[in-house]
């Protein structure tokens, strides 16, 4: 073989290489490659057939993971995405600290006390300062000490309707309205719903991130969060949340699981409901005509809390809701869907 083909065979092999590299694993794909990727998927705690084929439900599954890990949601386990499933698949070894208890590092890590216990071989619950435990990665957490708190992603398929999905995941059809902002209960195949969990991990800290919440009603965003005109005083100030305005009676919703910490008029916010749910987090409902709940209550993700109004201060029907970390407001629509 001359100079120029042992080139051309070399250009070859690097462009395959390059293939290699760059390999995207798709719907309808079958392999080794195909058969780890669902193995990962299962090692991180997904319902995953682990026979090599690459087929709708594999495919639904992928997305579900890209959702929950901030990845683009196209199904397709790219190189970015092979990166992440690779990572969390491994193991993680925690050396015990002054302070930590076994459910405080399952919690940490969004399992379940008896998961890592089984995981380590542990007969009971005590540990010792430097003591080595492998934590197991997962995917959706939870187990026998309760559900964690996360979002399923959904693609509607043929003969999907709101009510069968709501029957299916165990939600009501306005939870998932509020969680993908949906007017109406029309529905079209392709589409991707995020499905809202009801429940959540006691022991599992809420955090503020995309989708932590869901829309405590649909409406028109009638005042948006910063600084703006007042629109009764008429002087420039601040407004820490979002108006929504709605219909007088129109049924209020907990943005997310918690404890009523507060159940009443609060001057200029008028008839009032406060949200605990935990790490600092706090959500607020004002202006309410009604409210449903009680201080100290234990509120579900989308329980009616209350009936919309105009009390306190207020030009109209609207809900003006708020999202406090550390008691400090936040932008709401940067936690919403």
């Amino acid at each position: 073989m001359g100079k120029k083909g042992l080139i051309f065979v070399f250009i070859l092999l690097v462009l395959f290489n390059i293939q290699i590299e760059a390999a995207v694993y798709e719907l309808g794909d079958q392999g080794e490659g195909v058969k780890q990727i669902q193995q990962y998927l299962y090692d991180i705690g997904y319902d995953v057939n682990i026979d090599g084929i690459f087929g709708q439900r594999t495919r639904e599954i992928v997305k579900n993971f890209q959702y929950n890990n901030g990845l683009k949601v196209d199904g397709v386990v790219g190189e970015e995405t092979l990166k992440v499933l690779e990572e969390m698949a491994k193991d993680i070894t925690y050396i015990v600290q002054p302070g930590d208890t076994l459910s405080g590092i399952a919690a940490k890590y969004n399992l379940s006390t008896k998961a890592l216990k089984d995981f380590n071989q542990l007969k009971n619950d005590l540990i010792r300062i430097g003591q080595e435990l492998k934590i197991p990665r997962t995917g959706i957490g939870g187990g026998e000490d309760g559900n964690v708190y996360t979002n399923i992603f959904h693609e509607v398929r043929p003969g999907d309707s709101l009510y069968l999905l709501a029957r299916k995941y165990g939600v009501e059809i306005e939870t998932i309205k509020l969680a993908n902002n949906l007017r109406t209960d029309i529905i079209y195949v392709g589409q991707n719903l995020v499905i809202p969990h009801l429940q959540r991990d006691i022991n599992q800290p809420f955090e503020l991130k995309k989708g932590a919440f869901i829309w405590p009603v649909i409406g028109r965003i009638s005042s948006t969060y910063g600084y703006r005109i007042h629109p009764i005083r008429k002087e420039r100030h601040f407004h820490g949340g979002i108006d929504i305005a709605v219909p007088l009676g129109t049924p209020i919703r907990a943005a997310a699981a918690g404890t009523v910490v507060q159940s009443g008029y609060i001057n200029g916010f008028g008839k009032t409901i406060v949200i605990d749910h935990g790490n600092g987090i706090k959500t607020l409902y004002a202006h309410n005509s009604r409210l449903l709940v009680r201080a100290g209550a234990q509120v579900n993700l989308g329980q009616i809390i209350a009936q919309a109004g105009s009390t306190g201060t207020s030009t109209g029907s609207h809900l003006d809701f708020r999202i406090y970390k550390d008691e400090n407001t936040v932008n709401p629509l940067n936690y919403l869907p």
